[in-house]
């Protein structure tokens, strides 16, 4: 009974393949055993032939690749003879007797044991499986690394076994071709892997040829994702404490919180008004925090105490304090700084979040206004007695929005003085803020996300957010600026993401941020791309005709980049989605690293993947992705027709659309009232993440596709109760 099988052993091996002597090589080939396994290690329990390569990926790893062919080639376990006593998976003697049986397979216990054993194998398929080997000595980073690095990897795969956990210190092993040439050195090799990967199972039709293009392709992309990226650091990872002022409002907007938390090995003690969710000791809220800790969040002059109280009795020491709202963020940064504990100054999150501050970072005087009402601004446009200017003069069209605020709420584009009153009152209404009056500042709109490490940039990327209502020539004072889509990578040259790059990075510095992670928001004036159709009814960023770019003032050799805010924390848990899949980077984990100082492992947190750039496409971004916010068509009650949630019955109904969506995520339950508009902003339905490895511009086809196609039903009635999404 033969237990493995030489690839010259197959018919037709070996092919002509890419690698061949009249080509060049990528990887190395196949190395082939010495002799057959059996002849090497005697019967064995295995009766599906087998064959492997042992792969140097990369400095930092190896890979061997296990192939299992199908088992009609040789005797199957129901044909083997067995002795009793035998424990092998799927293996049945008459009369509830065990046949006799060979010793069981030290390789195929290695795979059983971590869950991969034959009960998950193809009987009539061809499984592969990949073991990931360190090429060091370390401690893991994260739980989940491995899961990370292969999200939305391109090949099937039925399941990913990460083999060590903190605080277990990894060793590596010494390979070479001679590491497996027995059925018990490839078990030893299983068995000191630190991930196992099981792929997708391939029919058992798959050429030779086919097979070892597959293999080649798995490489490749593993490379593209694990090259720049140790699983592992030097030295031990202390399990940290984190205190989080407020606690998220429901597991949607939470879940990237806890997960990354739980991962890193950070134990989160929420602290946050009574009655949160999270309040109650259950099984549930224990998986994502520690503790609850029930504070007065009233934001008041004594919320600081109230919390530095909280922290200080308990009985645990907490090695770091963090928030991710908005109106907490001078408020944790004091708590922090009381405390000793990781911050940025108190003086750059005062700057940050009050929107006439930080617009004064670039602006001339007599460009921005600050009032605090109608009165106010009247008072300010009027001629001072003496016949001197103005102090403020505007120049249209202007921008009215609160000083502190998010989302785009309350935010007015004004084109006439008519309309100046009117957007000052609707910002100053909103959170009990002053307005600020700033110019509107015209050219492509886009996020830029940081992370710093003492004004290192660790890793940056740029997002194109399409024109929005109040983009708009024609726009008016009721028009908003709530996103309606997102694209990664940006489409502009990139000269101008350098200049975007330098000048936020260099104003975070100017503010006082130096290590975190920071979500920006900006605008390139007179740059050298537009939007406008592109073919198709397709708009996206394109190079400026001649006379466009003559009216932008000569086009991309001037740009300048235009900050709009700063907003240090991560962006919200939406935008983080794409950034996340794209690029492999999660934002929070960084973000909470950052918190409690952990500076080796804040470097390993921001590694993109290592995808070359390709006709536009950034270097580390696995694909383009486009985010699309689906807005509720019309106020009233919700209703799911089909009594499925909208999300599900898309992907259901358009099985087409739906293997390009990546993520996609419900905010409206049956019954609910939604109004058409929330504080000023529109209120969403849904949003869908959506990927092509084709094009930008499939991707944007696909998400204008999964907008059309999205369907809830929304009975009309009377708005009062209502509240959105």
């Amino acid at each position: 009974m033969a237990v493995g099988i030489l690839p010259s052993q197959v018919n037709g091996w070996p092919p002509r393949c890419a690698f061949d002597s009249d080509t060049d090589s990528t990887y190395p080939p196949f190395h082939t055993p010495p002799s057959p396994l059996s002849a090497v290690n005697g019967p064995s329990s295995l009766s599906r032939p087998f064959f492997w390569e042992i792969v140097p990926l990369c400095d930092l790893y190896s890979i061997v690749h296990i192939i299992l062919l199908p088992s009609s080639l040789r005797l199957s376990y129901n044909q083997l003879p067995l002795r009793p006593g035998s424990n092998i998976s799927g293996v049945n003697g008459a009369n509830g007797q065990q046949p006799h049986s060979e010793p069981p397979s030290r390789f195929m216990d290695a795979l059983t044991n971590l869950g991969l054993g034959p009960s998950n194998w193809a009987h009539a398929g061809v499984s592969v499986f990949t073991a990931i080997l360190p090429s060091t000595d370390g401690y893991i980073a994260r739980s989940d690394f491995l899961r990370l690095r292969l999200q939305d990897f391109p090949f099937p795969i039925s399941k990913i076994q990460e083999c060590i956990a903190a605080p277990k210190k990894y060793t590596s092993c010494r390979l070479s071709s001679s590491s497996a040439n027995s059925e018990d050195g490839l078990a030893s090799l299983i068995e000191q892997a630190a991930g196992v990967i099981q792929w997708g199972d391939l029919e058992a039709s798959v050429s030779i040829l086919d097979l070892q293009h597959y293999l080649l392709g798995l490489t490749h992309e593993l490379r593209d994702r694990l090259n720049n990226a140790p699983w592992l650091t030097s030295h031990p990872v202390a399990r940290k404490r984190l205190a989080l002022i407020r606690g998220r409002p429901n597991l949607t907007a939470g879940g990237p919180i806890y997960r990354a938390a739980r991962a890193l090995g950070l134990d989160l003690v929420i602290i946050d008004d009574e009655g949160h969710w999270l309040q109650p000791n259950t099984d549930d809220n224990r998986l994502h925090r520690e503790a609850f800790i029930a504070t007065d969040m009233t934001e008041d002059a004594g919320v600081t105490d109230r919390i530095i109280s909280a922290i200080t009795r308990y009985p645990l020491p907490i090695h770091g304090v963090f928030t991710l709202s908005d109106n907490f963020f001078v408020t944790a940064a004091r708590v922090a700084e009381a405390l000793g504990l990781p911050t940025s100054p108190v003086s750059a999150f005062e700057t940050s979040v009050d929107k006439y501050r930080s617009r004064l970072l670039q602006d001339a005087p007599g460009h921005t206004a600050r009032v605090t009402s109608v009165d106010e601004l009247n008072t300010l446009l009027s001629t001072p007695a003496n016949g001197t200017n103005p102090a403020f003069t505007p120049v249209y069209p202007l921008i009215v929005k609160p000083t502190k605020g998010w989302s785009s709420e309350c935010v007015s584009k004004v084109s006439c003085r008519d309309d100046l009153a009117l957007a000052v009152q609707k910002a100053t209404s909103r959170h009990g803020s002053a307005a600020v009056v700033e110019p509107f500042f015209d050219g492509p709109e886009i996020d830029a996300n940081f992370v710093l490490l003492d004004g290192e940039v660790l890793f940056w990327e740029v997002a194109d957010e399409p024109p929005c209502q109040a983009d708009r020539r024609d726009a008016t004072v009721q028009d908003t600026f709530s996103p309606e889509a997102l694209t990664l990578p940006s489409a502009l040259p990139d000269r101008e993401q350098a200049v975007v790059r330098d000048t936020l990075r260099d104003l975070l510095v100017k503010v006082g941020f130096r290590t975190g992670v920071f979500h920006v928001e900006a605008r390139v004036v007179r740059s050298g791309c537009e939007y406008r159709d592109v073919g198709g009814g397709v708009v996206d960023l394109a190079p400026k005709t001649e006379s466009g770019a003559a009216a932008a003032g000569g086009g991309g050799d001037k740009a300048a980049c235009k900050l709009i805010e700063i907003n240090a924390r991560p962006p919200g848990y939406r935008v983080s989605v794409p950034s996340r899949h794209t690029y492999g980077v999660d934002f929070f984990a960084a973000h909470m690293l950052a918190a409690v100082g952990d500076h080796e492992r804040l470097r390993l947190a921001a590694r993109s993947f290592d995808h070359a750039a390709c006709e536009g496409r950034t270097r580390g971004a696995q694909y383009w992705s486009r985010l699309v916010y689906v807005p509720v068509p019309k106020a009233g009650v919700v209703r799911w027709a089909s009594g499925l949630p909208p999300c599900e019955e898309l992907k259901r109904r358009r099985p087409d659309l739906a293997d390009k969506i990546v993520v996609a995520v419900d905010y409206c339950v049956p019954g609910e009232r939604v109004r058409l508009y929330t504080d000023g902003a529109r209120t969403y339905a849904a949003h869908f993440l959506v990927c092509s490895r084709v094009s930008r511009r499939d991707a944007i086809e696909v998400g204008d596709e999964v907008l059309k196609a999205f369907k809830i039903e929304v009975e009309e009635g009377d708005e009062g109760g209502c509240k959105g999404a």
